[in-house]
This record gives C-alpha cells, structure tokens and sequence, in this order.
C-alpha cells in the first residue's frame, strides 16, 4: 500500500517560542535565583537567550540551512527536505510527541551525520491561520501515518540493526 503525505513547514513564531521554551525556562530559573541567591547564576541567562534565539530560529523562523521544511511520506517511507535543498529518509525518534493539533518531532537523518533541529508542527483550525505552520489537512495525515506506521516501523528498522 503506498500512500503518499507531503506537510509543507512554514516559518511560525508560535513555533519559534514552542521550540525555545525550555531555554527560556533556563533564563527566567536562573535569573530568579540568581537575583535572590547566587548572582554567579545570572550568567546563565546570556546563554540562555542565546539557546531561545538559535532554537527560535532554527525552529520556528526555519532559517537554519539544517531546518526541515518538509516532511513526506511515499512507499511508507519518511522523508525530511532540508532548507539547503538536501532530502534524506528520516526516522520520528522515540523522543517525539504527537498531539492532537501540534507535533514536536526528532528526526534521525539516515545516510548522513546531520541532527535536524526540533521540528514543530502546529495545525489549528483554519481560522486561525497566523498560528499555524502547516496545512491541518496533510498534518492529519501524518499524524495518522506517524501513531499507526511511524512508531512500528522504527522499531523494525532498530530490531534489525540490532540484529545484523
């Protein structure tokens, strides 16, 4: 059975501040404690903005020649297309999450040594258009392939790696 999915990314600042979260969790930690205990704390917080800033742009602004701009399925096969043109076969690692409206995915890259940054999909309704970066239709789609095929299929491709 060959079903075919194409999710085009589109650059989202929702998904630049989804992506960056856990840097900004670092800056506001630090600066807090750092503010009422420790001040050596507060030099956290640079490098902090500078993780949010790199995430936020790599991630949500896809302005990284590393960032995944487009994610398709064909003959049950994922494939990850790269800013800077390049396709690879990927693979949704076991530290991604699907939700029902949004999508927060590692990939594994085959045949290449390159780590894809975070990738996140948001697909709201329609109506809410300047916070999504995706058609929700074909985002459906890869949800639906990801829950059913995704997570089987990287448990194969393991299981025989494993045991070659």
């Amino acid at each position: 059975m060959s079903s075919q999915i194409d999710v085009r990314l589109y650059p989202s600042l929702s998904a630049g501040f989804i992506a960056s979260s856990p840097w900004l969790a670092l800056v506001i930690s630090a600066l807090l404690i750092g503010l009422t205990g420790p001040p050596l704390l507060l030099w956290f917080c640079p490098v902090g903005l500078a993780g949010a800033l790199w995430q936020a742009r790599a991630s949500g602004l896809l302005a990284s020649s590393d960032s995944v701009v487009q994610l398709s399925v064909d003959e049950d096969q994922l494939f990850a297309r790269l800013r800077n043109g390049k396709q690879f076969r990927a693979r949704a690692s076991a530290e991604s999450r699907v939700f029902g409206k949004m999508a927060l995915l590692k990939l594994t890259l085959h045949d290449t040594t390159l780590k894809p940054p975070m990738i996140v999909i948001i697909a709201l309704s329609p109506e809410l258009r300047w916070s999504r970066n995706s058609n929700p239709e074909a985002f459906r789609q890869l949800r639906v392939w990801l829950r059913l095929s995704g997570p089987s299929r990287s448990r194969d491709d393991h299981n025989d790696s494993t045991e070659r």
